[in-house]
């Protein structure tokens, strides 16, 4: 193994990621609370080398690392971009917030970076020690940042419940690796998959597979595993929700890629089981949403929700829905940061965060409500936003896999259109309801986090009209997957 070799052409944004914690880790010593935020302009810059340095990568080929226990291909690059622009869009967030942690700013940003390389780690990991390492190196920093308001009781009860649950999901998870090295003897993913093509794992590997498979579920929020969500993103602060369904869903779902070509001997099993938890995850998110008052408690049953459809494409098992469940995230990523930007920019001035507390704001300034009702309908699926080419693209798959899947077409569709009702609840609240109705005023002037609110707006209407090269994407990084299906299909 040469250390410098594997670094530079598999680990360099992890590499750039580990200096920059170190350099914030020796600052949070150093600086007075005065000059804290020398640690947030660190974090930044750090993350924008990141994020450059994965165009250094050869992306069209495959690298590992570490013996082979990291792997870099187009998929794990692009999900790892996603992941680094979802940690600089969260940083940028907690431009003013930070200011009420005081003296403890630096330990925020160093948590989120943290956090971040965990969540790098795990869109790269190809062996089973590695994923479990990756993903409690994240839901550590996650538990931690979930109770960082020390005085505000619904924080410390998020923290709380997030550490239980997660606790409980990585038991389980550790315990199917634990079959599943019992079963083949290896922990390399490469290895093991070859393995289980020309060997059957019984009944205990169906026993691995469903508890494997649960502890993922439980970090992306899918219906049964979703009950700490609601409660976690209403307590935690508003950054930290922002990141945990955002960076932390992409990095479950890039690592639950990883773990499909278990299923090589259960396919139709597998396909049906996951069909399902996509259809509850969807349905249970949207019906809790309906009738939700706070807007944060609205959108973590959004987030729910659109854990499924994500699901969806998982459930078909095949190259086109893989790709349409990562071009679906890219679409998430964009819309779903852009309407956190804007809860935290009406939570930073107003100190508010019920729907009803955005009556009329668009009387008060248009160009907040405008942006914010345009990721909102992104979210939704409604024409000319990506959200709406996501949502099309992923049906078209299930198109693609014929009559045997229209079950999961038609019940998606229905829940689409159920959607609607919460998204333009707040819609309502900010374009319908008169001036006298007015309950908050907002100043929205320049500024970092008042630009990227707008350029997230903007690219989700200009995204869902020059669409192709991103679909494009979405489907090489698919293939480069592997997938426990026999051939390679044809993209039509």
């Amino acid at each position: 193994m040469d250390f410098l070799l594997d670094i530079k052409t598999a680990m360099l944004p992890e590499a750039i990621l580990s200096l920059t914690i170190l350099m914030c880790t020796v600052l949070c010593f150093m600086l007075k609370q005065q000059i804290q935020k020398v640690i947030y302009i660190i974090s930044l810059l750090g993350l924008v080398i990141s994020l450059f340095s994965i165009s250094l990568l050869a992306a069209n080929k495959v690298f590992t690392a570490f013996y082979n226990s990291f792997s870099s291909d187009f998929f794990s690059v692009l999900m790892r971009f996603l992941i680094l622009a979802g940690t600089l869009l969260v940083i940028v967030m907690t431009k003013d917030y930070s200011f009420t942690f005081k003296n403890r700013q630096g330990e925020f940003y160093l948590l989120i970076l943290i956090a971040a390389l965990g969540a790098l780690l795990l869109a790269g990991s190809n062996d089973l020690i590695m994923i479990f390492i990756a993903l409690e190196t994240l839901s550590l920093c996650s538990y931690a940042l979930s109770g960082f308001l020390k005085k505000d009781k619904s924080s410390n009860e998020a923290a709380l419940k997030y550490l239980i649950f997660g606790g409980a999901a990585s038991a389980l998870m550790l315990y199917g690796f634990s079959f599943l090295y019992g079963i083949t003897g290896l922990t390399n993913l490469t290895e093991i998959f070859s393995y289980l093509a020309n060997n059957s794992g019984g009944t205990m590997l169906n026993l691995t597979l469903f508890t494997v498979i649960s502890g993922f579920l439980f970090k992306v929020a899918a219906f049964p595993f979703h009950s700490w969500a609601p409660d976690v993103y209403e307590g935690a602060p508003v950054p930290v929700a922002a990141f945990l369904s955002t960076v932390s869903k992409i990095a479950g779902f890039a690592a639950l890629v990883k773990l499909m070509g278990l299923a090589f001997n259960n396919i139709e099993i597998i396909s049906i089981t996951l069909g399902l938890i996509a259809l509850l995850s969807i349905t249970a998110g949207n019906f809790m949403a309906l009738n939700q008052m706070n807007i944060k408690r609205l959108m973590a049953y959004s987030s729910i929700s659109q854990t499924g459809f994500v699901l969806i494409g998982f459930a078909l098992l095949s190259y086109m829905g893989i790709s349409g469940a990562v071009f679906y995230l890219i679409s998430y990523l964009i819309a779903n940061l852009g309407a956190w930007l804007a809860i935290i920019i009406f939570n930073d001035q107003t100190s508010k965060n019920l729907i009803s507390d955005l009556n009329g704001i668009a009387y008060n300034n248009p160009y907040f409500a405008t942006c914010f009702g345009l990721c909102l309908l992104s979210l939704a699926g409604i024409p000319v936003t990506i959200g709406f080419m996501a949502k099309f693209y992923l049906f078209h798959a299930i198109v693609q896999m014929g009559p045997a899947y229209l079950w999961l077409l038609i019940f998606a569709l229905l829940n689409t259109i159920l959607s609607l009702f919460y998204y333009l609840k707040v819609i309502k609240a900010m374009f319908v309801c008169g001036q006298e109705s007015i309950n908050s005023k907002l100043v929205f002037n320049g500024g970092v986090l008042n630009t990227s609110f707008i350029a997230l707006a903007v690219l989700v209407v200009i995204l869902g009209i020059l669409v192709t090269p991103f679909i494009n994407i979405a489907r090489y990084s698919a293939l480069s997957v592997k997938l426990p299906i026999k051939q390679i299909e044809i993209f039509k």
